[in-house]
């Protein structure tokens, strides 16, 4: 049995195990993580491991609301310091979420993606968060004038939207880089 981890080790143990995870993640997918893999990379040992998190799926579960909370902060501190109408924020954030599904696992994962996690309004907790951030938003664009003529329902709809058609982008085949820009261009319009 190993030594027990002081605080101070413990907390600096925690950040390494998840911005290794995080990468691992991003690159293997869920499916293909493996523990074994991370506490290797890391250092530790399995039980070393267990000290942290009751499994991968709690692992992963923090570091996607890590990541959805950083996203955030970000996408706030862009349209506070920005001078984007909506649609040229909206459109730039459908061409990133585009871009992720395809390069970065961790964005269509087959267990939970951080997409998901960042737009699926499939539960009242989630629906009532995302609504929380759109209100955000919008107090932003209002203090600069800017009003948007799209309730917060239809704002978080119109990006759940195109995250859909995003992650399902292989599903729907040939047709998908036609008609996404058409799509989206009407979503668009609505603001």
């Amino acid at each position: 049995m190993g030594r027990p981890y002081t605080e101070e080790e413990r907390a600096e143990l925690k950040i390494k195990i998840k911005e290794a995870a995080a990468k691992m993640f991003m690159q293997l997918g869920f499916k293909d993580f493996r523990i074994q893999l991370l506490t290797k990379q890391v250092g530790i040992s399995l039980g070393g491991f267990y000290s942290f998190y009751k499994d991968k799926e709690a692992l992963y579960e923090e570091i996607l609301r890590d990541e959805k909370n950083r996203i955030r902060k970000k996408i706030l501190t862009i349209i506070e310091e920005e001078n984007q109408t909506p649609k040229e924020f909206f459109t730039d954030l459908a061409h990133v979420l585009l871009n992720k599904t395809v390069t970065n696992k961790f964005y269509t994962n087959e267990y939970s993606s951080l997409l998901e996690t960042l737009v699926w309004n499939d539960d009242s907790i989630t629906a009532e968060d995302n609504l929380h951030f759109i209100q955000q938003i919008r107090q932003i664009w209002a203090n600069k004038g800017i009003v948007i003529s799209a309730s917060n329902e239809e704002l978080a709809a119109a990006v759940a939207t195109l995250a859909i058609l995003c992650t399902h982008k292989e599903k729907i085949g040939v047709g998908f880089d036609s008609w996404y820009p058409v799509i989206e261009k009407a979503l668009l319009e609505q603001l």
